[in-house]
């Protein structure tokens, strides 16, 4: 039962995460910050995309700590200097320091992110894996739902400063508990009812960094990726401005957000369910059909723009558990932190450029329909991609004897 209560704390440890709490609902702050300070939207996707810059540089050098040093170690680190941060944007009074303290944030907050707690749920899961990836980060979907309204509400009522004092001593307050609790190291090797064969027992199979980036594959998932978050943190970004632009009420644009995070949180179950059943590819399909189908219905403006939530945040929600599923399956375990950190620093690529491109095209012409046209061209070119990559991901090359727990 050891590992079901470890997989909670990955669950909560992934609400707490700074895409959760800080890069996802950034786009809440966009009006209330921008109008205060005078800034344009361009301005405010120039923060977002360094942020998401910060965030690429430090997956790697995550996944290497957590490899070196175990994933509670880390995340503990990245709680306490991550929230600490964040709960500093409070106080900025210029648009240098709000670039660097969000940096700040989403850097030292990525340390308790994806590389620790995936990397935590692969060391205690093998045969549920796919289950057990969708319920460490379903943790996302809800604290980004979670930390929208409390973020919302306190801007409503308090202001923005407020908000991001609240909401960053709400997460240091779980993240702390949650570690002290739940979260646990596994040096051994993985508990006998998830072992798929006998060599699961003893062994720890995979590739070295150095060699998965040696395949094409790597960077096939990679990029296949980088079209996904370029598409779906473009559009989530600036979806709260979108939808008041087109006439949406505050009550209606919370709605729209909420579908949203209930999409991502749909994707994130659903998704790691079906890896367990179904090859990933056809997973893949099928959420990159619905990022298609939600960016179609969001050119026919506010009408649709509940359903195109909903089915954008189910793609958002599926890609890290799919993307972390493909890793673990093709190259294993043995530096799976450092892999996983390595191609989801990749992946961000798209999440930099997607926000400042369509921040740029609504100051250029004054609308988003633009770029919205041309979104759904990205689902079709990522699963092409996808469709290159080995048939079967299930190729581990190296073998050594694990740690004794």
């Amino acid at each position: 039962m050891k590992r079901w209560s470890v997989l909670v704390g990955c669950f909560l440890g992934m609400s707490i995460a700074s895409p959760a709490i800080l890069l996802i609902p950034l786009g809440l702050f966009m009006k209330a910050v921008t109008a205060e300070f005078a800034w344009s939207r361009t301005d405010f996707a120039i923060i977002i995309s360094v942020a998401s810059i910060c965030n690429a540089l430090v997956m790697p050098l995550a996944g290497f700590l957590v490899d070196r040093f175990g994933a509670r170690r880390v995340a503990l680190v990245g709680t306490v200097l991550g929230c600490g941060s964040y709960m500093c944007l409070s106080l900025i009074h210029s648009f240098p320091a709000f670039v660097a303290i969000t940096a700040m944030s989403v850097a030292f907050g990525n340390l308790a992110s994806y590389p620790a707690f995936l990397f935590l749920t692969q060391r205690w899961f093998d045969k549920h894996l796919g289950l057990a990836f969708a319920i460490t980060s379903s943790g996302l979907a809800v604290g980004t739902g979670a930390f929208s309204y409390l973020i919302s509400q306190n801007i409503a009522l308090n202001g923005w400063r407020e908000a991001f004092l609240v909401a960053g001593a709400t997460a240091l307050a779980i993240g702390l508990v949650n570690l002290a609790v739940f979260v646990r190291d596994n040096n051994g090797p993985i508990p006998e009812s998830e072992r798929r064969a006998e060599k699961s027992q003893l062994e720890v199979i995979g590739m070295t960094l150095r060699e998965a980036m040696a395949t094409r594959d790597f960077w096939l998932y990679s990029l296949a990726f980088v079209l996904v978050l370029f598409g779906v943190v473009g559009a989530s970004v600036h979806l709260p401005a979108m939808l008041s632009d087109w006439g949406a009420s505050a009550n209606q644009i919370a709605g729209i957000i909420a579908a949203g995070s209930a999409g991502s949180l749909f994707g994130r179950l659903f998704g790691g369910a079906l890896l367990d059943h179904l090859h990933t590819r056809t997973v893949a399909g099928i959420f990159l059909t619905c990022q298609l189908v939600g960016f179609l219905m969001l050119l026919d403006g506010l009408h649709w723009a509940l359903a195109a939530s909903f089915l954008i945040g189910a793609t958002q929600g599926a890609e890290i558990d799919i993307l972390g599923y493909l890793i673990s399956r093709r190259f294993g375990k043995l530096a799976y932190a450092r892999i996983l950190g390595s191609a989801f620093s990749v992946t961000l690529l798209g999440a930099i450029i997607g926000p400042f491109v369509l921040g740029m095209v609504f100051d250029k012409s004054g609308s988003y329909r633009t770029a919205l046209m041309l979104f759904p061209i990205l689902p079709v070119a990522a699963f092409g991609l996808l469709c290159l990559s080995a048939k079967s991901p299930d190729q581990p090359q190296r073998v050594i004897a694990p740690e004794a727990t």
